[in-house]
């Protein structure tokens, strides 16, 4: 293991040229502070299309849709969202199979102790785990890029959501 790299790479622009070379089209987004500059950069490449949604079941039914479509497609949110969306996922996303996968800033966990989000990062996991959901953390002592293409592949051969964790270091440019 090359901790070396791991500390010196651009989390938030590996994550980005993953994606890409994994033939992701479409990325669906609710904003969250901490995605601000990789949207941005998901809108201005010429590969993906970019879609923003108002909250986060309509980002999961267009995300399912666009798959339906043919899309290799990515859903950015919140942790939040993932906790507002239970019943869509369950309902839609894992019910009728849709391999999409979700990057999620994680608030609210060890590393971001911003009060108001403590809450949402104490149930997280308990949610995930609650609704059946695959899921992992990223580890930092590790190159990003792998761990997100395995999270997409997980999701493509599982044909099942799959929610990949992410702190602020590896998603916020």
């Amino acid at each position: 293991m090359n901790t070396k790299s791991t500390r010196t790479e651009h989390r938030p622009l590996k994550v980005l040229e993953t994606l890409q070379t994994l033939g992701f089209s479409v990325a669906v987004s609710v904003p969250d502070s901490w995605l601000g500059e990789i949207l941005v950069r998901i809108d201005s490449a010429p590969d993906m299309r970019l879609i923003r949604a108002t909250h986060e079941e309509e980002a999961l039914a267009i995300a399912c849709g666009a798959r339906l479509g043919g899309a290799r497609t990515v859903l950015l949110i919140q942790n939040a969202g993932l906790l507002s969306m239970g019943a869509g996922l369950v309902s839609l996303a894992q019910r009728y199979q849709f391999p999409v996968l979700i990057l999620a800033s994680y608030r609210g966990a060890e590393d971001d102790p911003v009060f108001y989000h403590i809450p949402k990062g104490r149930v997280t996991e308990p949610v995930l785990n609650g609704l059946g959901l695959a899921y992992s953390r990223i580890d930092a002592n590790r190159p990003i890029g792998p761990q997100v293409a395995a999270a997409a592949a997980f999701a493509e051969e599982g044909n099942c959501p799959y929610v990949l964790l992410m702190s602020k270091e590896d998603i916020q440019w």
